[in-house]
């Protein structure tokens, strides 16, 4: 009988291109798990930040190994916790963000979450959300996308996303930020941003999730 192996679907794209609620969306309805690589390197953060541990790589990796955990929840979505408690609340500001970035680019600690995102791969299967899972972290996977929009529309998306939610916003402060983040996701010397090879590259610009979701599940055969 042949050994039945668990199937990883990879999503990389450009910030703000809806990468993040296309996985959800198709995880789910597949029935595999989902994992955003950008919670582990804002945890990674916000460690450091709360520890005071920025400057000490070494340190920080041993907290790490010793408080932090990558668990599933009852829908299948990996989440953090850190010395027994779900994190999730601390992560979504602009200065965990910015030390996001900057943490990213330590080689230790790339290597250590690489271990921690193999770990996230079980039965039936694995939708990876990130920056580099296609070309990186899972170069094998079974299928990969690689997901981009206009940049008026990923400001304008992002613009309305804070509105939503309460916060003050400026449309053209968005479109500055974004630009700079494609320009430095883009020519980072660890992991850069590409279309993985092997990638089938959708652009979001004008169709909505539901949309990108039916054409994504047309190319993907189990």
């Amino acid at each position: 009988m042949k050994h039945k192996m668990a199937r990883v679907i990879t999503i990389d794209g450009l910030a703000s291109s809806g990468k993040t609620s296309i996985s959800k969306k198709l995880s789910e309805k597949l029935g595999y798990y989902f994992l955003d690589s950008g919670i582990l390197y804002r945890s990674v953060a916000y460690i450091c930040l709360t520890e005071s541990l920025e400057h000490s790589t070494d340190l920080l990796i041993t907290n790490l190994e010793n408080n932090l955990e990558v668990i599933s929840d009852q829908t299948k979505h990996y989440k953090i916790n850190y010395k027994g408690n779900d994190i999730a609340d601390h992560l979504y500001n602009e200065e965990i963000g910015v030390l996001a970035s900057i943490v990213s680019q330590k080689p230790e600690i790339r290597e250590y979450l690489m271990k921690l995102q193999h770990n996230c791969v079980k039965l039936p299967g694995l939708v990876a959300n990130g920056r580099d899972m296609g070309s990186k972290v899972f170069p094998h996977a079974d299928f990969k996308l690689f997901i981009t929009a206009e940049l008026a529309v990923r400001a304008s998306r992002r613009f309305k996303q804070l509105v939503d939610s309460g916060k003050e916003a400026s449309l053209e402060k968005i479109t500055s930020q974004l630009t700079e983040r494609d320009k430095n996701d883009k020519n980072r010397k660890i992991s850069p941003l590409i279309a993985p090879a092997g990638s089938i590259e959708i652009d979001s610009s004008h169709l909505n999730v539901d949309r990108i979701l039916d054409k994504i599940l047309e190319l993907y055969k189990i």
